[in-house]
């Protein structure tokens, strides 16, 4: 009988290049181009034009293990981190980051002479002296190590994906379990011990990135000064032009203007627009290009932000649930704005927690999820732990300095180009305020949480009166987190999820238990495959919601139980009809 063994392998793509050197399409001439054939890696070509970027999989396991069979696998791993990852559920917590904590693990190898016959396609002209001028022949195992050499060909790893796979090893057969996925961020090592450390963080650590700004920086410049009242001009340098659209909105100086665009000439077909003034500019001023959002809908601004603005590939994007969470849940949720400088992609997402809206990375199912914040929804997958049957340990905490007793909501910026958190660049300002906690027998105290939103420049006032009250409802008393340690069992347990928790430190007045609804937060894996240590916080929505349906539905009196459950009937005094309890209106 065979033996399952578990097994943990980590996965590292590299950039290998299809091409054979001097052969097709590469123009590599050994003795000319280089004194040694190189080792199809972008790093190493002779030939950039006509780089061909495959990519070649090393996959890393533990000495220890059973190895698969059919496939090549270095043992030379040794650990791998806990795994941990947040997300900041409708920008509720200011101390989490809007966009929560980037998911990222470390991984630790050591390094081993090799051969190179998996890495070299030339490995046997290195031995023989061929594949190089400037020497004979020689043996690749006897000069330096797996690392020194992988990270002197391929320097360019950052970006790059890391898998950690868990699965087990039956009769020589790998069956993989889980496999979450990881952007490469650093490699260190190896030492003079031949430690290696490998750290990685979530694919969305690429809107992060220095150069995932938007909009993009601008390199075109005045050629000459531009006065007051001058309608067309030319930008310099020559054919800077290309880079800009046929029309569009830029800004130079703090002066904002429409311009349509032939070559490098540009004429404005609007100058002072935005509430920004007139002004005379100078020659070598940077003519940037701004970015105009007008009654969008939040998944059509996530999307574009993330396909034309980050590196992420598309196939991480499904677009289809974006506009089908968000047309059920925010259909009325119109963004305004426009977008005057370079701005973080990842700051600019952010934003937009504070409207209600989670962003994060799904690791396992390789998705950027959107949710809007909202009542349990019928389709939504509600996971149910107890003391007796799935929790290990559980802990409360209450964080009073994230309690608020009045929230100062600013919109309707009134310049794109002035301070963001300027309160005096925003034409409106609701204040709400929680009277009752504020009382001498409550807290008797003020907390103030002051949010500028550059998204509502329509003036939805509807949107910004239901943020701040369904926020302060949240936070008017010390918002309550549980730390939860699961067994293996619930692994599948993921942020944003729903728990229904009956436990003994979560009581009524009386001590008895009261069944409570929570949002998972934060998952760490302190050992992948085995537990799982949950965060999580109490639900927003608590009580009997419905959705508005069509008026061909049934009448109260002879609806299904589904169209009870999912839809929402009015009363003009409750109680008279409903046998159960009465909706609540959101």
């Amino acid at each position: 009988m065979a033996n399952i063994e578990p097994v943990q392998i980590v996965e590292v793509d590299i950039d290998y290049c299809t091409l054979t050197y001097g052969t097709g399409l590469c123009t590599a001439v050994l003795g000319t181009t280089g004194v040694r054939k190189c080792f199809n890696t972008f790093g190493t070509c002779q030939a950039k034009a006509a780089f061909d970027k495959g990519t070649k999989t090393l996959k890393f396991i533990t000495p220890t293990a059973s190895v698969p069979k059919n496939d090549t696998y270095f043992p030379a791993l040794t650990s791998v981190s806990a795994f941990s990852t947040s997300v900041n559920i409708g920008g509720a917590n200011p101390t989490l980051g809007a966009l929560g904590k980037r998911g990222k693990v470390s991984v630790s190898l050591k390094d081993f002479a090799y051969h190179d016959r998996y890495l070299d396609k030339y490995q046997p002209e290195r031995v023989s002296g061929t594949a190089q001028t400037d020497e004979g022949g020689y043996d690749p195992a006897t000069r330096g190590s797996f690392f020194t050499k992988l990270k002197s060909r391929f320097p360019f790893y950052a970006g790059r994906s890391l898998r950690v796979v868990d699965g087990y090893v039956d009769g020589g057969v790998f069956t993989e379990l889980q496999t979450r996925n990881f952007i490469i961020t650093n490699m260190v090592g190896p030492d003079d011990s031949g430690n290696v450390r490998i750290e990685a963080k979530d694919v969305l650590t690429l809107a992060e990135k220095k150069s995932a700004t938007a909009p993009i920086a601008s390199r075109g410049e005045l050629l000459t000064d531009v006065d007051v009242g001058l309608v067309s001009f030319d930008l310099t340098p020559a054919g800077i032009g290309a880079n800009y659209p046929a029309s569009g909105t830029a800004v130079v100086g703090s002066e904002v203007v429409t311009y349509t665009r032939s070559v490098d000439t540009i004429t404005f077909t609007g100058r002072a627009q935005y509430n920004t003034e007139e002004k005379e500019h100078k020659a070598g001023d940077t003519f940037q290009e701004c970015i105009v959002y007008t009654n969008q809908l939040i998944n059509e601004v996530v999307e574009d932000l993330l396909t034309n603005y980050t590196d992420i590939p598309a196939s991480f994007f499904p677009t289809a649930d974006w506009a089908e969470e968000v047309q059920r849940w925010a259909p009325t949720l119109r963004l305004d704005t426009v977008i005057a400088e370079p701005t973080s992609v990842a700051d600019l997402l952010g934003e937009l927690a504070v409207l209600g809206v989670s962003i994060w990375w799904d690791d396992v199912n390789q998705k950027i999820r959107i949710a809007v914040t909202k009542p349990i929804d019928l389709n939504q997958t509600t996971y149910n732990l107890t003391d007796d049957a799935n929790i290990k340990k559980i802990s409360q905490e209450d964080r009073d300095e994230d309690r608020l007793t009045q929230i100062h909501f600013y919109t309707v910026q009134a310049d794109p180009t002035a301070g963001l958190k300027d309160k005096s660049n925003y034409d409106r300002i609701r204040v709400t305020v929680d009277v009752e906690a504020e009382q001498e027998n409550s807290y008797n105290d003020t907390r103030i949480r002051e949010i500028f939103c550059r998204w509502l420049n329509l003036g939805n006032d509807t949107s910004t009166r239901l943020r701040t009250i369904r926020l302060l409802n949240k936070l008017n008393a010390s918002p309550k987190h549980f730390k939860i340690k699961l067994d293996a069992k619930d692994i599948a347990i993921s942020l944003t999820d729903v728990l229904y928790v009956e436990s003994r430190v979560i009581t009524d007045d009386t001590g008895k238990p009261i069944p409570t609804y929570l949002e998972v937060t934060q998952k760490t894996e302190p050992v992948a495959g085995h537990e799982v240590d949950i965060t999580a916080q109490a639900y927003l929505y608590e009580g009997n919601y419905g959705y508005i349906m069509a008026n061909t539905a049934n009448t109260y009196g002879s609806a299904t139980d589904l169209e009870k459950e999912t839809g929402a009937y009015i009363s003009d005094t409750a109680g008279v009809i409903f046998t159960d309890d009465p909706y609540i209106i959101i």
